[in-house]
């Protein structure tokens, strides 16, 4: 499997990029804040739930629930009654409108969730209902004929309609979870996609750059060109002569070092006094003179010329 492309810069792929420096915009940070606070108020709902079961007369078990709705102010016994009310009002009827209009292509502009929602979203939702109802064999619209389907709360109990306000409730958050979750993923989209692609700019050659480093070679001036040498010629410049050494004449001659020679062992006197006479088979190299025999030299001319003054 051929390895995935990298910046020339940074060397890391689209997905390494994405991950590295991928922001939060605050519409993605407004819409996790009302994901998760539908979330804990689902939690909350259905612990109200619970007390409603609980609470709930048995002396009313056998009316009508939709009878007992449209009476509250006959049956002011019931304490936990306005709340299911009050329920009912802001989560199922929202509900019901919310499916006609989806089922319908109706009008979603004045609902602030659906004013953007997109047909592939609608179809989910839409199929989120369906089996809603397939479960309770009920539509949720209480204008809505299914064949087969009961219509909304009609025939139920005040146990029995209590569970199917509840259920619907539920599936209430559910459905604003979901659009949120959409609205989520529409936003996700506006920002810039990081990617990778050659580019060429202020004349150095193209190489392949993601989206975050390309504005730093963009940003770089341009190579600058490498001026001529210039072969700077200097004229030869005359060496000094060389200054001859003149030899004094009346120079005495420098003494040589003689060195001794090395008899063995067992010779005869005789021969030895000879081999003193003969000297070492071979001599060292006259020295050179230095430069304080040259200055003896000049010194010695010195002399000779305040001598022969003084005879004259």
């Amino acid at each position: 499997m051929p390895e995935a492309p990298r910046c020339w810069v940074c060397h890391r792929s689209v997905e390494e990029i994405t991950a590295a420096v991928d922001t939060e915009t605050a519409e993605e940070r407004e819409l996790k804040k009302q994901i998760s606070l539908a979330s804990s108020t689902k939690m909350k709902f259905t612990e109200s739930a619970d007390i409603w079961r609980k609470t709930l007369p048995r002396d009313f078990k056998d009316m009508d629930f939709q009878f007992i709705a449209a009476n509250a102010a006959q049956f002011g016994t019931i304490k936990m009654l306005a709340e299911v009310l009050e329920a009912k009002k802001s989560m199922v009827d929202w509900l019901a409108d919310t499916s006609s209009r989806l089922r319908d292509d109706g009008e979603t502009k004045d609902l602030p969730e659906l004013s953007s929602i997109e047909k592939l979203e609608v179809d989910s939702l839409v199929r989120m209902l369906d089996q809603f109802e397939l479960k309770s064999r009920r539509t949720i619209q209480d204008d809505a004929h299914k064949e087969g389907y009961a219509t909304g709360f009609e025939g139920l109990k005040l146990f029995e309609g209590l569970e199917f306000l509840i259920a619907q409730g539920l599936l209430y958050y559910d459905v604003r979870a979901q659009l949120l979750t959409f609205a989520l993923a529409r936003a996700s989209k506006k920002k810039p996609r990081k990617s990778l692609r050659m580019v060429q700019s202020n004349g150095y050659p193209p190489v392949q750059l993601c989206s975050v480093c390309e504005g730093l070679i963009a940003g770089l001036r341009a190579p600058e060109r490498r001026a001529e040498e210039q072969v700077v010629t200097t004229e030869a410049v005359p060496k000094p002569a060389k200054r001859e050494e003149k030899v004094p004449e009346n120079m005495p001659p420098a003494e040589t070092v003689v060195a001794p020679v090395v008899v063995a062992e067992g010779v005869s006197p005789s021969v030895a006094e000879i081999m003193n006479k003969l000297g070492p088979a071979t001599k060292e190299p006259p020295k050179t003179r230095s430069l304080h025999e040259h200055r003896a030299t000049e010194e010695w001319d010195e002399v000779l010329k305040q001598q022969q003054a003084k005879e004259k």
